[in-house]
């Protein structure tokens, strides 16, 4: 599940999500983006606001390419 789609069913702004997990506007957009990864507590405090599982993140699944 991407994170936008998990926010936009919660009827969430990026801004009202960034403020909830007490981080900065760009921070949590460029999580959203998949540009950053999030730390831990981070990670679980949207999942949490958001009420998904971190496991089902797509901007979070291994990325790494088979040899």
């Amino acid at each position: 599940m991407k994170l936008v789609d998990a926010r936009k069913q919660k009827q969430l702004s990026q801004e009202k999500i960034s403020r909830i997990i007490n981080v900065s506007l760009k921070h949590y957009q460029n999580i959203e983006y998949g540009m950053t990864i999030p730390t831990v507590t981070i990670a679980l405090h949207i999942c949490e606001v958001l009420g998904i599982d971190p496991r089902e993140v797509d901007e979070w699944k291994d990325r790494r390419q088979p040899f």
